[in-house]
């Protein structure tokens, strides 16, 4: 099965963009090359390749289904502060207590 994740473009050079996952993950190097994104939008990315731009309402819908399907198990797990997803769980969770909100 393959995952893609939603993230925030925080800068963009030529083809390449620095992605925010939130919970203090970020990955430079993504290719954009394929959709039209620039700074502040939100992307789906899967294997180094940003494969769709999502509009606001995708982004809160797709953060808040990782958030409820994936909390339980990553608040269980003993590697959770090495992991990206555990990252982006924690973030959602934080964002929803504190009356979630995507910018």
């Amino acid at each position: 099965m393959c995952l893609a994740f939603p993230g925030r473009v925080v800068d963009v050079k030529g083809d390449f963009a620095k992605i925010d996952f939130g919970g203090g993950t970020t990955k430079d190097q993504i290719n954009i090359s394929h959709v039209e994104a620039k700074e502040g939008d939100y992307v789906l990315v899967h294997a180094g390749y940003a494969i769709q731009v999502l509009d606001l309402n995708e982004a809160e819908n797709m953060l808040r289904y990782w958030q409820t399907n994936t909390s339980w198990k990553c608040e269980r797990c003993e590697i959770v502060d090495e992991c990206a997803m555990g990252a982006i769980v924690k973030d959602v969770n934080f964002k929803t207590k504190a009356s979630f909100k995507v910018n």
